[in-house]
């Protein structure tokens, strides 16, 4: 390992061995580029309750008891949650725009850092909102998470109200594809949402780590969900999917060496 990949990686290793005996790492660590643990994700939505990025084992989960609830007998609904199956994200913190390199050295060096070789690298989240229906709000979110090894999943959530009685459990339907390559996963991304005609439809993407959408063009916010630090609004599809296709782009080339080293150790193997 050349001496500037260790520069970049030694605060990783830092603060991902202290995870493990300091409370809060990140006030010991140096406020380097880093990891400072892991947190179960959450689709990034507009909602009363958390729904977490789960793998379902049959691939699809759902949750419709807001069609059968009525005024006098409201039942919520207590979906049951696997956590051996919702995905774990690491929390990256002082990431700056200027950190694609170092997250390419991190990402090429994955196995060699952290003790969780399935913990996924990253992840991009788009979001579509909006009224299909007498101002019954629609919320659809996917999210691609990639592991080290280039493999990935896209996990889906639709989430709708019903009429006015039920709003308050709303149904929704998470689906997931199998394990696809990088590029297979991408391809699936580029188009997304592009059939949705919705009232006052809007929309959104998410990354983590931040540093992946510092050349957005969108309206940047601090996001109103603790996971996801940055969200990047728009109200026109064109530049949405421009920027979807940009951030796709760039998780492609965060991953191009180890793509490249991928196949050369397959050709050696052969």
């Amino acid at each position: 390992m050349r001496s500037e990949e260790r520069s970049v990686l030694l605060p990783f290793i830092i603060s991902w061995n202290l995870r493990n005996v300091v409370e809060h790492p990140s006030s010991v660590v140096p406020k380097n580029f880093c990891i400072t643990g892991t947190d179960l994700g959450e689709y990034p939505i507009d909602g009363w309750k958390a729904l977490f990025i789960e793998i379902p084992e049959k691939t699809q989960k759902m949750d419709i008891v807001g069609r059968y609830s009525h005024a006098f007998g409201i039942r919520m609904g207590n979906t049951e949650w696997n956590s051996r199956r919702i995905v774990e994200l690491p929390i990256y913190v002082h990431c700056r725009n200027a950190d694609l390199g170092r997250l390419k050295t991190v990402v090429r060096h994955w196995s060699d850092v952290f003790v969780q070789d399935d913990m996924p690298c990253l992840a991009i989240a788009a979001k579509c909102m909006g009224f299909y229906s007498d101002q019954r709000e629609a919320q659809y979110v996917t999210v691609l998470v990639v592991w080290n090894d280039t493999t990935a999943r896209i996990v889906s959530l639709d989430w709708i109200e019903g009429p006015l009685e039920d709003c308050v459990t709303p149904e929704w339907h998470i689906k997931t594809t199998p394990l696809l390559s990088l590029r297979e996963s991408i391809e699936k991304m580029q188009t997304l949402y592009r059939q949705v005609n919705w009232d006052k439809t809007c929309y959104a993407i998410y990354t983590v780590p931040t540093c992946l959408g510092y050349r957005l063009q969108g309206k940047t916010t601090e996001a109103p969900y603790a996971f996801w630090g940055h969200e990047c609004g728009y109200d026109e599809y064109s530049l949405f999917n421009d920027d979807l296709n940009l951030t796709l782009s760039i998780v492609q080339d965060v991953f191009f060496n180890n793509i490249r080293e991928v196949k050369e150790r397959k050709i050696q193997r052969s």
